[in-house]
């Protein structure tokens, strides 16, 4: 019985006096890059959304209060493939980027804020396989990433071996390969890692001045979002390429010549009109991920005058075109509107069609990838097409005229099989994530 009383006591003068305890709270959040980019891109993935959050619980924060203790870790990340140097260079940069972004919304201390960028995240690739019973050799790539070192020189300082290269030749490529495909794009982001604790009184609400402050519920859903029942990070596909040993620069480093490129330009010729001796060539240049602009021309010049025949035809025209969201550059679905014009003389040994013509349309392919630089397209195109020609019949050594002729006609105005050539590779100036 005393010791109850004892007991009730002491919790009715905790009650009226208060006591301080420090509660601590850590978030964070992730924001992702394309791969080999710093620039922060607010319309890929969740970045928009999962920035705005956090700012608005940072907002909620009193900077100013010496109860609040906070500190901001911002983590710039790249993955494996790329050069290690331009890694570095490359998270560094996504760090300045995110910073710079949420500065232009709220006033941040720099006394907050603590900036680690060491380029490719090991650590985050280590982690991921342990989560994945699916990666190939799973046990050897986690001995690697725990054991191997960077970079293993020989007795005169020269790069013999190193992590990288381990991962490449681990069940002949099939290991690196899966990781490029299926872990690498969660590696290229920057963390945002906030962590705070406040001393908060424990007297009733209607007897304490102490700061009231937001429930880690409520902060945490505030900056991610609410609690899905499976993670809601996907990774994002890339095809990989073959597996290669790296080659050492001058400069000493590694560079892994088995990465994906990123091409802006391709060169392609249509295997239709080829076929039928009417040699074409398109030059396409990729703007983004969603609009190109292509340019081609058609040209058949051929002449057997003594026979009165010619097969001569003209054509040029550009393009714009609009392409879906694919899993990467120059793979995918793609519409356009298109012009093009033309100068053509036909005859075949009897009467002869020498004439002009416009036209202008919507086309509609899809290009998919063969090789680490070529491609397939496959597209048509609908649209009007108007024609003035004349009319000649060639008597005597001479072409006759007959008549001026128009035609009007709507409908299929091009049929597209092409090879592609895919090349100024940009990730070739700087290293990817």
């Amino acid at each position: 019985m005393m010791r109850r009383i004892l007991i009730l006591v002491l919790f009715h003068i905790l009650g009226c006096c208060g006591f301080v305890v420090a509660q601590n709270r850590a978030d964070s959040v992730y924001v992702y890059f394309r791969r080999g980019y710093s620039v922060l891109d607010l319309s890929f993935r969740d970045n928009q959304q999962s920035l705005d959050r956090f700012i608005k619980s940072l907002d909620t924060l009193d900077f100013g209060n010496s109860r609040v203790s906070m500190s901001l870790i911002v983590e710039g990340n790249a993955s494996p493939d790329g050069i290690v140097n331009a890694n570095l260079r490359l998270s560094e940069n996504r760090v300045k980027n995110v910073l710079e972004y949420i500065r232009q919304h709220m006033d941040l201390p720099d006394s907050l804020v603590r900036v680690v960028a060491e380029g490719i995240d090991w650590d985050g690739l280590a982690e991921r396989v342990v989560n994945d019973s699916r990666v190939p050799g799973r046990r050897q790539a986690l001995d690697i990433l725990y054991h191997t070192p960077v970079w293993i020189f020989d007795e005169r300082g020269q790069i013999v071996d190193g992590r990288k290269k381990q991962l490449m030749d681990l069940e002949g490529g099939r290991t690196y390969r899966y990781l490029l495909d299926h872990h690498f794009p969660e590696l290229r982001n920057a963390v945002l890692r906030l962590s705070y604790s406040v001393d908060s009184d424990s007297r009733p609400a209607e007897h304490s001045d102490a700061v009231r402050e937001p429930e880690l519920d409520s902060l945490s859903e505030a900056v991610n979002g609410p609690e899905p029942a499976e993670s809601s990070v996907s990774a994002v596909g890339e095809s990989s390429a073959e597996s290669q040993s790296p080659t050492v620069t001058s400069d000493s480093e590694p560079m892994l010549t088995n990465r994906d490129p990123l091409h802006r330009l391709a060169l392609k010729t249509n295997l239709l009109y080829d076929a039928v001796l009417m040699p074409s060539l398109e030059i396409e240049y990729r703007i983004d991920d969603r609009w190109s602009i292509n340019l081609e021309g058609e040209v058949a010049w051929w002449s057997r005058k003594a026979q009165h025949k010619y097969y001569q035809i003209a054509t040029i025209g550009p393009e714009g075109r609009y392409w879906f969201k694919t899993k990467k550059p120059w793979h995918g679905h793609y519409v356009g509107a298109f012009a093009a014009g033309s100068w053509y003389d036909l005859e075949n040994g009897g009467r002869g069609y020498k004439g002009e013509f416009l036209m202008t349309g919507l086309s509609y392919g899809y290009m998919f990838p063969i090789g680490r630089v070529l491609s397939l397209e496959a597209g048509i195109g609908i649209g009007f097409l108007h024609t003035s020609y004349e009319e000649y019949l060639p008597l005597d050594g001479h072409y006759v005229y007959q008549q001026t002729s128009r035609t009007n006609y709507f409908g299929p105005v091009k049929l597209k099989f092409a090879l592609a050539w895919r090349l100024w590779d940009v990730n070739r100036k700087g290293g990817v994530q």
